[in-house]
């Protein structure tokens, strides 16, 4: 029995024994995703593959580091297919 997201299903067996499961949070579930889509790649090539980018295609968004740090600046671009493997391009 699900009361909502952030509740807990409760099956009682017998009188005195209960066990308690605590239901997943769909929500928390999403933001993960979200969070893990915003990352930044390290170059032009991790950007467009697996194993965090697999899902890309020629024209998805993607960003990368211009530099070695994660301070460096974020360049925008789209994924090209080049010689049959995907790079970012600004």
């Amino acid at each position: 029995m699900i009361f909502n997201i952030h509740a807990v299903a409760i099956l009682a067996l017998g009188s005195s024994l209960a066990l308690a499961a605590a239901i997943p949070d769909p929500e928390a579930s999403i933001i993960d995703r979200n969070t893990l889509t915003r990352r930044v790649a390290t170059n032009p090539y991790a950007a467009c593959n697996c194993p965090n980018n697999c899902r890309h295609k020629d024209g998805s968004s993607c960003k990368y580091y211009a530099g070695v740090s994660d301070k460096s600046d974020v360049v925008n671009g789209h994924c090209v297919s080049l010689a049959g493997q995907l790079t970012c391009q600004a």
